[in-house]
């Protein structure tokens, strides 16, 4: 949290539900984009042979490892699952602390 945005909420500012919404989707985007990023390089990939085995273009897989490939959509997160060799856990809770991370699928 910035610190004017920590002295909005000490002064009794409440965000809108929905700035609230969008910007935990984006924190979930860059988390994504990171894990995206480390996984491609640990397997070796160029962001070209990650979109191929996404089924998208170089450009795309950029596009998600900056974070900005919104919204998350179930579909994205299937199709990178297939591709990494991995498990996708994503955790979403009511007090807002989501988190996404990756776990290797064993061999």
């Amino acid at each position: 949290m910035t610190s004017s945005r920590r002295r909005r909420a000490a002064e009794g500012h409440v965000e809108p539900p929905e700035v609230v919404a969008e910007r935990e989707q984006i924190r979930l985007a860059l988390a994504l984009g990171q894990l995206v990023h480390d996984r491609r390089v640990a397997l070796g990939l160029t962001q070209a042979g990650l979109g191929e085995r996404l089924g998208m273009a170089s450009g795309d897989v950029e596009t998600i490892e900056l974070g900005g490939m919104l919204p998350l959509t179930a579909d994205l997160l299937v199709r990178l699952a297939a591709a990494l060799d991995v498990t996708v856990d994503l955790r979403v809770v009511s007090d807002g602390h989501n988190t996404v991370a990756f776990e290797e699928r064993a061999a």
